[in-house]
């Protein structure tokens, strides 16, 4: 784990995927994590990018440090 702060905050969480099993990675997934935790960072003026890191995944959230409002839906 990464945090990086100057007029953003930068979260970085890396997991390589060693120590499990491939077929265990697939029965703990219900599809939803990253998108539920995306909507949430967005909320706050936030990105959230995940992308392929050995056999794991890297996870980078940046918020600004002075969040601005998300858009009403439907504007």
């Amino acid at each position: 784990m990464r945090i990086t702060w100057s007029d953003v905050l930068q979260v970085e969480v890396v997991d390589d995927g060693a120590g499990r099993r491939p077929e265990a990675r697939r029965e703990l997934s219900t599809g939803h994590g990253l998108i539920g935790l995306a909507e949430r960072i967005a909320l706050f003026g936030g990105e959230l990018t995940a992308t392929p890191y050995r056999s794991g995944f890297r996870v980078t959230a940046t918020l600004p440090l002075s969040p601005e409002p998300a858009p009403s839906p439907g504007v």
